[in-house]
């Protein structure tokens, strides 16, 4: 079943120049779908038509079954959140506690209730031990987990993360894709990742390429990372498996395609055991 679907979507920010043409794909209820493309593609243009915070010039925009529209757009809007970029920018109170409060608070939820919800979510995305800390005072990694954690103390169907590894280092970057996947393991939310990070596009369920505001690519990992000359093209990276696999072929070791490392490493064992 399809909890997102986008039908012929064209944007232009200034009326001339288009970030978007006719972009059309479908979000299945539940998975774990990523965005990729180079900078300036329309992703991130893409995440902001899907929470209305700019309006499509032309196409529709369906989220379980409603259309993003004026009549929608509360109801819509209840069942999505989203995690930016810049954690400081979604920064509202003076703690961490404040900050996950923030959301619940605009929600209407009585405040006897709060601080167990507060406790719930700070606890899975392990900042329980800061409830009462300065959100600036905090690492990246830190400030993601609590606006994660803001997000989802609001229960939203749907979360879309718009590049929100990208000012990480790589601990940092590990750790909060680790704790996304969990989240979606855990939960099934219906996930949507604006993303840079090749290994995360791996580990996902289903695979979107924009280029030039088009979809270039659709579809599962194992399909979309075998078009490696393409998306070298497009000045994307390939996994590190893959990498692996062409460099053994020159020496004359031969391995089958495979996107993640696990995969490449069994192969290399039973080669091993082999011979």
């Amino acid at each position: 079943m399809d909890k997102i679907k986008v039908e012929n979507l064209s944007f232009s920010y200034d009326g001339k120049s288009p970030v978007l043409q006719e972009v059309s794909f479908s979000v299945a209820e539940g998975s774990y779908t990523t965005i990729i493309g180079h900078n300036g593609s329309g992703k991130s243009t893409v995440a902001k038509l899907m929470i209305a915070l700019l309006e499509a010039n032309t196409g529709v925009i369906t989220i379980d079954g409603m259309k993003l529209d004026e009549e929608h757009i509360d109801a819509i809007r209840d069942r999505i959140g989203i995690v930016f970029q810049n954690p400081d920018n979604q920064f509202i109170g003076a703690t961490v506690a404040d900050d996950i409060a923030f959301g619940l608070e605009n929600h209407r939820v009585p405040s006897e209730d709060m601080q167990e919800i507060i406790e719930e979510f700070a606890g899975r995305v392990n900042m329980l031990p800061f409830l009462n800390s300065e959100p600036t005072k905090l690492s990246g990694g830190q400030k993601q987990r609590v606006a994660i954690a803001g997000v989802l103390a609001m229960k939203p169907q749907i979360i879309i993360f718009d590049e929100a590894t990208s000012m990480l280092d790589p601990q940092g970057k590990s750790e909060i894709n680790a704790l996304i996947h969990d989240i979606h393991k855990q939960s099934g939310l219906t996930v949507v990742s604006i993303t840079h990070d090749i290994e995360e596009v791996a580990h996902s369920d289903h695979v979107i390429v924009l280029d030039q505001g088009r979809v270039v690519l659709d579809g599962k990992p194992d399909e979309i990372l075998r078009h490696e000359q393409e998306l070298i093209s497009l000045q994307l990276d390939i996994p590190f498996s893959l990498k692996l696999r062409n460099a053994l072929a020159k020496e004359g070791i031969a391995i089958e395609a495979c996107t993640t490392m696990e995969g490449a490493v069994e192969q290399l064992c039973r080669l091993h055991l082999k011979n």
